[in-house]
């Protein structure tokens, strides 16, 4: 190779390297999420079978609720996806102050569920508009009493 052919093949390969640390660095942070303080509480599926629900604020003015109808007894790390086709599983929305509520897409991670210990989960959600939800939640439960049936 030549000097010439070098020094441009050099210069291709620095415009690489600085495009790829451009790209890198001009990514949102992916600093450590904030764990949202949350709610659990038992509830009942719409057939009056167990269930349970988490609810935080995410925002200052956006409250997320996640449905899951099932009994609140997991030992082990499990996702739910929604919306849910079969409408077995639970439901997930958002409510802004003064405006109707919202179903979400996406999904939430609950690591373990059982009642009385703190529940940890995170969640990736968006809006029908495309506004996407997305973090870690901590959850203590709440002593409502709960009939079904």
């Amino acid at each position: 190779m030549n000097p010439r052919t070098r020094l441009y093949l050099l210069l291709v390969l620095l415009i690489i390297a600085s495009s790829g640390v451009w790209f890198f660095y001009s990514l949102p942070g992916q600093g450590p999420a904030q764990i949202l303080p949350a709610t659990i509480n038992r509830e009942c599926a719409p057939w009056d079978g167990a269930a349970f629900a988490v609810s935080f604020r995410y925002d200052s003015i956006t409250t997320i609720t996640i449905f899951i109808w099932q009994s609140p007894s997991f030992t082990f790390p499990v996702t739910f996806s929604f919306p849910d086709e079969t409408m077995r599983i639970g439901t997930a929305y958002s409510v802004l102050e003064l405006d109707p509520l919202e179903e979400l897409t996406g999904r939430v991670t609950f690591w373990r569920v059982e009642e009385g210990i703190p529940v940890e989960g995170e969640f990736n959600f968006t809006t029908e508009s495309g506004k996407q939800f997305r973090g870690k939640f901590k959850a203590e439960w709440e002593n409502e009493i709960v009939y079904c049936g």
